[in-house]
């Protein structure tokens, strides 16, 4: 009898025992796909850096008009939404968020942490399918330490998930870009749906039904697709595939955006007062904040002091060395080109007749520059490249700092502390005007304020009522400050209501 004996294959991933080691099924996933790794790993970075101090700063009124709308029933939330000229989107995902009763800011924040993580992932996969390991790991590193995007990221508006949406399409138009013969194929096989015609259709449709300020994206993936079709000319299936896109986005949203625009009487663009004109400061002001890691003040749109504001200058270098190595793919150029250029032109081009200079409309632009940044760096000899991503990292970090600390809110949750501890039952508050009494009344409970506590606003049209209702309290608080954006009355003027009542018997300021 003969037998032949063999030495057994050495283990892969598993162990000893036969179990799978942890150590080596990690490391065969990362050596299969390094893309989803790193994308992964960034966006846990991005995670701790958007949890760390979530709750620190007080809602803000945007803040307050979030809160209360998601808690309504669905019916009424529908109609509030769409007659303030919002579509409901939003509010129905954070709904679940709205009811807790413990630190609020905290859980209605969340949803936009996670929106805002998400980010941090495709920018990395962006980059990573463009051009590689470092391009990948570069992009993602700016985004995750990018200070407006880190406070949009900690604020319970819908902004951090605009940009999501619009970053999930732009993939998938960078799919469809870099494999157009895949994408031709008739949309019911599932190599076009997978060649990015599904990211593309749902990531637009998600953004345009959530907020107006997506509509742009519209022009940038036409423009974009027309630049993809002459290219791969003749392509009839590509035409048919995108014609079949647009009809399903079409379908979809065309309606929803004419109940909004009927019932508001097609103005939709009115109530924009508070944003700024556009002057060569206020362009100046949110270019910087966007796109040169610059900390803003969310009310007053001010910048902060910079640490390192070289180095905001580095990152547009590098995101113009990278469009300027893409002319040999003109394809992923113009995709994630046109989605950085787009809205700051369209909204350079409407500035005319109304003003829309704002960091939280222009937010989904900031991604693909660091997509580009991170091509930049990629493309610099490859000896340079772990410095690049430590240059990345440490400058975006030292910018990044003095977010956490900084009065971009008002600090709200002091005042309303110390106004709960120290008034009495007889006494009257008065609010600077009716939009800082509606915010008194819907957040002064949370940190204890007796709700029974009879609060009016300062009416200039009716001084003296004012002053005779401020007059029958034992004491009167009058409370000045900023809940939101736009125009603030001056503190001297304000002042100037109460002269006849003599000094103030206390003063404080948070």
């Amino acid at each position: 009898m003969h037998f032949n004996w063999r030495r057994p294959d050495p283990p892969d991933v598993h162990g000893a025992a036969g179990a799978p080691s942890q150590t080596n099924f990690f490391a065969a996933a990362i050596k299969q796909r390094p893309d989803l790794a790193l994308a992964a790993g960034l966006a846990a970075l991005a995670l701790l850096l958007r949890l760390h101090g979530l709750a620190d700063k007080a809602f803000w009124y945007d803040e307050i008009l979030t809160w209360g709308r998601s808690r309504l029933p669905p019916g009424e939330l529908l109609v509030d939404s769409l007659k303030h000229k919002h579509f409901p989107t939003y509010f129905f995902i954070v709904g679940p968020f709205a009811s807790a009763v413990h630190n609020p800011e905290w859980m209605l924040r969340l949803p936009s942490v996670l929106f805002g993580a998400a980010c941090v992932f495709l920018v990395t996969r962006l980059a990573f399918d463009a051009r590689g390991f470092w391009a990948g790991l570069v992009a993602g590193l700016l985004m995750a330490l990018s200070p407006i995007n880190v406070a949009f990221a900690q604020e319970a508006r819908p902004y951090a998930l605009i940009s999501c949406c619009v970053l999930i399409a732009t993939w998938g138009l960078l799919q469809i870009a870099q494999n157009p013969k895949a994408a031709a194929l008739p949309i019911t096989r599932a190599e076009a749906l997978r060649g990015g015609w599904i990211a593309f259709v749902l990531g637009t449709l998600a953004g345009l039904l959530v907020e107006n300020d997506a509509i742009p994206f519209l022009l940038t993936a036409n423009l974009a697709m027309a630049v993809i079709v002459l290219r791969a000319a003749p392509a009839p299936g590509l035409l048919r595939n995108w014609a079949w896109s647009q009809a399903i986005i079409a379908l979809v949203w065309l309606p929803a955006l004419f109940l909004m625009w009927s019932m508001n009487r097609g103005t939709v663009l009115d109530g924009l007062q508070w944003i700024p004109r556009a002057t060569w400061q206020t362009i100046k002001t949110v270019g910087e904040a966007l796109y040169l890691y610059r900390v803003q003040d969310l009310m007053t749109l001010e910048l902060m002091p910079a640490p390192l504001p070289e180095f905001g200058m580095l990152v547009i270098a590098a995101a113009a060395f990278g469009a300027w190595r893409l002319k040999n793919a003109p394809n992923v150029l113009v995709v994630i080109g046109l989605a950085f250029l787009t809205m700051p032109l369209v909204v350079l081009a409407v500035a005319e007749f109304q003003p829309l200079i704002v960091s939280r409309y222009l937010l989904w632009s900031t991604g693909p520059l660091f997509v580009l940044a991170g091509i930049g760096t990629a493309a610099l000899p490859a000896r340079l490249s772990a410095v690049s991503a430590l240059i990345a990292a440490i400058g975006g970090a030292i910018s990044l700092a003095p977010y956490y600390s900084a009065e971009t809110k008002p600090r709200w949750k002091e005042a309303l502390t110390y106004l709960a501890e120290q008034a009495r039952p007889d006494d009257v508050i008065v609010a600077q005007n009716q939009t800082v009494k509606v915010f008194l009344v819907s957040y002064a409970g949370r940190f204890g304020l007796n709700p029974r506590f009879p609060i009016i606003s300062w009416d200039p049209r009716h001084p003296h009522d004012s002053e005779r209702q401020a007059a029958a309290g034992e004491r009167a608080w009058i409370i000045y400050g900023r809940v939101g954006q736009g125009p603030q009355e001056a503190e001297t003027k304000f002042r100037s209501h109460w002269t006849d009542f003599g000094a103030p018997s206390e003063q404080i300021r948070f």
